[in-house]
């Protein structure tokens, strides 16, 4: 009966923090890791799913040295009983590495990383969702460290092993391919990002539809891409109809809204159209100043 009570709080926990409901989720998780530790023993991997559990809800609210030792505990659960090689314990280090990569701690994550990837590799093989995720991750992590040949060649297999798994026109894609994308735009090899934010536009209008955030995001990238090669009337277009997504989605009040607004005067500028360009920087201004106002109070 414990058992069954303990997993229902931690299942629903979980779902609390999926959600965002974290002061839902902390109690539940806290009365699920007490009567764990009370009816098991201490290296049971039920505990240890609790633990895991109880450290992405605090790496989400923001308490780092928590969510650390959370992830610890399952990691060293895990180790004992299912051992380093499980797919289980991989999940848990993934989490630990995440932690301190979030908190910049890069030389700490990248051997947990890689060890995360081995596991997986060896577990699934090459072509499984586990081993894509794990190439993200790494892709992030060199990026992180301004290596951006390495992180190139992790997006890239990252992609190619999405495509294996759940085809070429899966969701899970395009975020690879913005971020791919957006490495090029800021290097030397800029034509490289059209391809990939173009297909990364299809793939969201696809999936999404084509008011979709995910649309308004690619455009944005888009409307960049082309501001920087000098392509104005283009770019024009890109930042005009991401401009009109993301005020539908968000309001004209959002800061992604001032964003889009900020390069889009830039833009404007540069096709001699100065009333519109001040206008725009004018209103994105007002909407950044509102929200610094609000974030001092």
């Amino acid at each position: 009966m414990d058992a069954d009570i303990a997993q229902s709080k931690n299942d629903l926990g979980e779902l609390y923090t999926a959600t965002a409901a974290y002061d839902k989720a902390e109690p539940l998780l806290v009365e699920a890791l007490a009567i764990r530790q009370k009816a098991l023993p201490p290296d049971s991997p039920e505990i240890a799913e609790t633990q895991q559990a109880l450290g992405n809800l605090y790496q989400k609210t923001t308490h780092p040295k928590e969510a650390e030792a959370a992830f610890r505990s399952a990691v060293s659960i895990y180790g004992k009983t299912v051992g380093g090689e499980h797919p289980d314990y991989a999940n848990a280090l993934e989490s630990l590495a995440l932690c301190y990569e979030a908190r910049k701690d890069y030389a700490s994550a990248e051997p947990l990383l890689l060890r995360v990837l081995a596991i997986r590799q060896a577990a699934f093989g090459d072509n499984h969702r586990d081993v894509a995720v794990s190439y993200e991750n790494l892709a992030a992590l060199r990026r992180a460290q301004h290596n951006n040949g390495e992180a190139v060649a992790y997006y890239q297999r990252a992609i190619a092993t999405w495509e294996k798994v759940i085809g070429p026109d899966a969701p899970d894609i395009a975020g690879d391919l913005n971020n791919l994308g957006a490495i090029y735009e800021f290097s030397d090899q800029k034509p490289k990002a059209e391809p990939l934010f173009l297909r990364a536009i299809a793939l969201d209008e696809k999936n999404y539809g084509p008011e979709s955030p995910e649309v308004g995001t690619d455009l944005n990238n888009l409307g960049l891409l082309y501001s920087l090669l000098k392509r104005y009337d283009e770019s024009d277009k890109a930042f005009r109809r991401a401009l009109a997504i993301r005020i539908k989605t968000y309001g004209d009040q959002d800061p992604a809204v001032a964003e889009t607004m900020m390069s889009y005067a830039n833009v404007l500028f540069a096709l001699h159209r100065p009333e519109e360009a001040n206008q725009m920087d004018k209103k994105a201004r007002a909407v950044l100043s509102h929200q610094s106002v609000t974030v001092q109070r």
